[in-house]
């Protein structure tokens, strides 16, 4: 983990201004920002790109904002990129009701720190000027950057905060917000998060920004405490407070003014998944809470969505015919679609999006990949040992296996040449490995480990003069696996060792390698 120069000061901040939507739906937009290069000094941040922008901008798609990014823009690129956020909020065609800006830089106490010292640079005042002017109900700001706590303190004292809450309440006519809104939880105020005023990390471990590290996480699903497939800005930063704290033993900090009904829903847990099945086919809509879904379903195959747990509906169109069905959508298990409970609905009446309800890119649920700890293997062999006199044996293996070891079971034969004839061989081996298994890329492991055992040696069994005895070994190996599915994957061994036997009227210690090549079955 790195110092950084730039203290990690993140803040978040929520407020409602009264401007109506015409949108049913939950439109938001977000720009980003992020600088590798400060000014003279300071030094270069290898993270806040790869690590803090882009990955932030692919979470922040999947939960339905539009995004727009910069990478190492200049003071006035960024300025006109305001100018641009204040004309796409205020737009009458499509009117936003969220905006979230994040930078992730340097900075100091009055500015931004946008590579070269210019004249003009990007000043906290100017950010404020710019969120305060936006037109939107609600906004969120994020900042990773050296002091940029004292941007909130340009927004004045604690009774400023009031003032501007008041302000953006005035002329409001009273409403009962839960017959406006039943879904969706409103949340009026101001809400400022830091995670600290002076020092903050890059993380080697994690590269990226610590904070945006357990944002992110959070964003994910991990901030949902509660667990009720909803995350909110208190449950978020609930998450990146106690992670940061156990990770650097730095405490972000949080102050709000806020009046809600309910904390507003910034992003879903998916806790739960919807099988739709085979038969249906057309536009497929998946409403649970303040959320919805939709999806072009044209292959007559199941899939599964991934969705947030309770009590939703589902609509299909096709051809000219609607219908829907209530499912209720457990927490942590799958929900199936009933043919039975499918009504018919004319199309015009088809599901109406309320106000707040939000818009998001289905996604296919895909399990968790299964720990590979335990699985078995089914190899074909072929063994090479100097005293089996330059010939090759062959027979076939079965192997149990952990990622720590395993034990493994061959037999294999081969027939012999003596001056007085053919002297059929059998070799019956039991071998106990003991090593780790390395997972370079999530299809291919890699086995190293060593081995000891014994193989049960029998030569022309049935016939006079048969030999029988037991041969100790000991020598290492080598697997590699490459997973064809989560279940089944190509195996591929490779061993060499020592036998300990008595050949030729003494007893010594003779060379022996083998390869291996079949499948491996995950258990």
């Amino acid at each position: 983990m790195f110092h950084r120069m730039t203290s990690i000061v993140c803040f978040l901040l929520f407020s409602f201004v009264c401007v109506p939507s015409v949108e049913a739906r939950d439109v938001r937009v977000a720009l980003l920002i992020a600088h590798q290069h400060g000014w003279k000094k300071d030094p270069f941040l290898r993270y806040v790109i790869q690590g803090d922008l882009l990955p932030l901008a692919r979470q922040l798609k999947s939960i339905g904002f539009e995004v727009k990014t910069l990478q190492n823009p200049t003071p006035t690129q960024v300025k006109d990129a305001l100018v641009w956020a204040q004309k796409r909020t205020h737009s009458k065609a499509r009117p936003v009701d969220t905006f979230l800006f994040y930078y992730s830089g340097h900075a100091d106490q009055k500015q931004l720190h946008l590579g070269p010292k210019t004249k003009h640079p990007v000043t906290y005042t100017h950010l404020v000027s710019f969120l305060r002017d936006l037109r939107v109900r609600r906004r969120v700001a994020l900042l990773d950057a050296c002091f940029s706590g004292e941007l909130i303190r340009e927004f004045g004292s604690i009774h400023a905060y009031s003032q501007l809450v008041r302000k953006g309440a005035r002329g409001i006519r009273p409403l009962d917000l839960n017959k406006a809104f039943p879904n969706q939880g409103e949340q009026s105020g101001l809400q400022i998060m830091t995670s600290s005023l002076h020092t903050s990390w890059e993380s080697q471990k994690y590269k990226s920004s610590v904070f945006t590290h357990f944002a992110l996480e959070g964003l994910k699903g991990h901030a949902d405490r509660n667990r009720d497939g909803k995350i909110s800005v208190d449950e978020l930063f609930d998450y990146v407070s106690d992670s940061m704290a156990k990770e650097i033993n730095q405490k972000p900090l949080l102050f709000g003014v806020v009046q809600r009904s309910r904390s507003y829903a910034l992003a879903p847990a998916y806790h739960s998944r919807l099988w739709i099945n085979s038969d249906v086919v057309g536009t497929v809509r998946v409403s649970v809470g303040n959320f919805f879904w939709s999806r072009q379903k044209q292959v007559r195959r199941p899939i599964r969505l991934a969705v947030v747990h309770g009590v939703g509906h589902v609509e299909v169109q096709h051809k000219g015919s609607c219908r829907r069905q209530q499912i209720n959508l457990p927490k942590g298990r799958m929900a199936r679609l009933q043919n039975s409970q499918w009504r018919s609905i004319p199309c015009e009446k088809r599901m109406r999006v309320s106000k707040g309800m939000i818009e998001l890119p289905s996604q296919l649920y895909v399990p968790p990949p299964r720990p590979r700890d335990w699985s078995i293997s089914l190899r074909g062999s072929l063994v090479q040992a100097l005293a089996l006199r330059g010939n090759f044996a062959g027979g076939g293996q079965v192997g149990f296996w952990h990622r720590f070891g395993g034990i493994i079971l061959d037999s294999y034969g081969t027939n012999l040449e003596f001056e007085d004839g053919n002297a059929p061989q059998l070799f019956v081996q039991l071998r106990l490995t003991g090593g780790y298994r390395f997972t370079f890329v999530k299809q291919l492991d890699w086995y190293m480990g060593a081995y000891v055992g014994g193989a049960l040696f029998m030569q022309d069994l049935g016939r006079p003069g048969s030999v029988v005895g037991v041969l100790p070994q000991i020598g290492g190996l080598t697997t590699l696996t490459w997973w064809l599915s989560p279940e089944i994957g190509l195996d591929l061994q490779v061993d060499a060792g020592l036998w300990m036997g008595r050949f030729g009227g003494s007893f010594s210690p003779f060379f022996s390698w083998s390869a291996a090549l079949g499948v491996r079955f995950l258990l």
